[in-house]
């Protein structure tokens, strides 16, 4: 499955952001057990900055576990003071 994060980035927090992205946000991630991708997307098309995250999991319980993560909470709290509309979904592979 993929866990699909999309954001707008703040003014003038470009650089923060994608710091924080591969920096703490990829080292939580991809330490956790079920985690195999971690990457970020640049979106410059809608004359707007926007970041997409894609994190790969292997399943349901996995995902579970580490959004019920303390640390995760608090990476989802920072994350809202660099990002604006943030929006995920969660998708599963069809093809």
């Amino acid at each position: 499955m993929i866990y699909h994060i999309m954001c707008e980035v703040s003014p003038g927090k470009e650089e923060a952001l994608d710091a924080f992205l591969i920096g703490k946000m990829k080292k939580f991630w991809l330490g956790n057990q079920g985690v195999s991708r971690f990457h970020v997307f640049g979106d410059h098309l809608a004359n707007k900055l926007e970041r997409v995250i894609t994190i790969e999991v292997g399943d349901f319980s996995n995902f579970d576990k580490i959004l019920a993560l303390d640390e995760r909470k608090a990476l989802r709290s920072e994350l809202m003071t660099l990002a604006s509309n943030v929006q995920s979904r969660i998708m599963e592979v069809i093809e």
